[in-house]
């Protein structure tokens, strides 16, 4: 697939580097010689040194016969404003990063005026990423799929759960109760993908699956309400902040922050009026102690400075701090250190990168039976999770599941019934796919690039 990525920035980097692991002719255009000299020793991508407005640079760059074109400046105007002239040059798929709000909040406008099929913004991607975290604080993994509709979440089960030395064909009347399925158990490094017969033991970790409202609620069946996330404490009060203080307390969170700098200060408690804001300097272990860290469920370190979030958390650590989040670009830092548990920090570059990243592969391996829409891998990348959309040739239409001759360790989890106005159904062996069916697939078998790859 032939891509071009303006902007060598934070995002544009990460994303070159993930990129070029893949099959992919990559051209990166950006201003700084010097930062596309470092990407050239690091990747084997191309270059081009130039302005992604000017017109004559985009010719050069041989746009009208790229396949993806993703505008990642960190200048708004200039994203679209080359995204347009992208469009107007014949490029194929654009994808645009924009973080103002008076973009941002306009964005079937901006898709129409630079024929973009996805705008993107980090900070919004990345807070929900940690609202998630803090809201299914006791789940270790948190997917979705099917704008959202769908939801993939990975817990322990604990010694008194209701699963706990219970066959799976034996826990039907729970589950389906809940109208959820478990598609993946790891039991200590064996991951399995069970069947009826599997026994379900305390210790294990289970990949559920579901409506997002079927798994929320299994989720509270699973975790205590007396052990659940309720007070945050937020340091920073960045774009990143914004979006994540607007998440919390449209989920009832109880949402503190503290921001040194006044005017920002300001802006959040404006913005957020049911939030707690504090003017001071939130890595003084002094005014920690003053604002009570001790008594928040969640500190989320999200300053400007690495190293003053991992100092944050480090205090936070010292309190004994159940849910710990920092924002840590240079992770490298990390790593020399040892200081952290990398579990605890994000990048927001990773977030976007990520999202773009399971765009294009999905893209590159659509096919005409299906289009795959969304691929994660987990476990080590011994899991394929897979979302298709069927189209008409599919040898899999007009049979019970029960019928179909399925490859060994693979499931059919979830299916959107396009002639049903999208109705969600957890798969059963009485399921039938239809023609515009979106299906979610979870496998062990590798190179599966089409609905039909997993028949035997």
């Amino acid at each position: 697939m032939n891509i071009i990525i303006l902007g060598a920035g934070k995002v544009g980097s990460y994303l070159t580097n993930e990129l070029s692991l893949q099959d992919h002719d990559i051209l990166v255009i950006d201003k700084d010689k010097d930062v596309l000299n470092r990407l050239l020793e690091q990747n084997d991508v191309m270059a081009l040194e130039g302005d992604g407005c000017d017109i004559e640079i985009l010719k050069e760059a041989d746009v009208s016969n790229c396949d993806i074109f993703i505008a990642l400046t960190r200048n708004d105007d200039t994203n679209i404003i080359s995204a347009a002239l992208a469009n107007s040059l014949g490029a194929g798929e654009i994808i645009i990063r924009l973080r103002d709000s008076k973009y941002v909040n306009n964005v079937d406008r901006i898709k129409k005026l630079t024929g973009s099929n996805l705008v993107i913004n980090p900070e919004y991607l990345a807070a929900k990423e940690i609202q998630r975290s803090i809201k299914y604080s006791h789940a270790r993994n948190v997917q979705t799929f099917m704008e959202d509709r769908v939801l993939m979440m990975e817990i322990v089960i604990g010694e008194n759960s209701r699963l706990a030395g219970k066959r799976l064909s034996e826990t039907t009347s729970y589950l389906d109760n809940l109208d959820i399925l478990i598609g993946i158990v790891n039991d200590n490094g064996k991951i399995t993908i069970p069947n009826g017969n599997f026994l379900l033991e305390a210790g294990q970790k289970i990949y559920i699956l579901g409506t997002k409202d079927d798994v929320d609620l299994f989720y509270k069946a699973e975790i205590p309400e007396n052990i659940r996330m309720k007070d945050v404490l937020i340091i920073g009060a960045g774009p990143i902040s914004h979006h994540l203080a607007g998440l919390l307390l449209e989920r009832n969170f109880n949402v503190t922050v503290i921001e040194i700098n006044r005017e920002k200060a300001i802006d959040i408690q404006e913005n957020f009026t049911d939030a707690v804001v504090i003017n001071a300097d939130g890595s003084d272990p002094d005014i920690l102690e003053e604002a009570r860290i001790d008594t928040y469920d969640s500190v989320i370190s999200l300053t400007g400075i690495d190293e003053e979030n991992i100092l944050i958390s480090l205090i936070a650590q010292r309190y004994g701090i159940e849910k710990i989040i920092a924002k840590v670009n240079r992770t490298n830092l990390l790593k020399l250190t040892g200081i952290l548990d990398i579990d605890a920090t994000f990048t927001p570059k990773s977030a976007a990168s990520n999202y773009i990243n399971r765009l294009i592969r999905s893209k590159f391996e659509a096919s005409d039976i299906s289009t795959l829409n969304k691929l994660y891998r987990l476990e080590s990348d011994e899991v394929e999770v897979l979302e298709f959309e069927v189209s008409e040739n599919s040898l899999i239409f007009d049979k019970a599941l029960r019928d179909v001759n399925l490859k060994p360790d693979t499931l059919v989890a979830i299916i959107e019934h396009s002639e049903l106005n999208g109705q969600i159904e957890v798969a059963t062996g009485n399921s039938i796919i239809d023609m515009g069916d979106r299906v979610l697939v979870i496998t062990k078998s590798r190179n599966i690039s089409k609905i039909d790859d997993i028949l035997e």
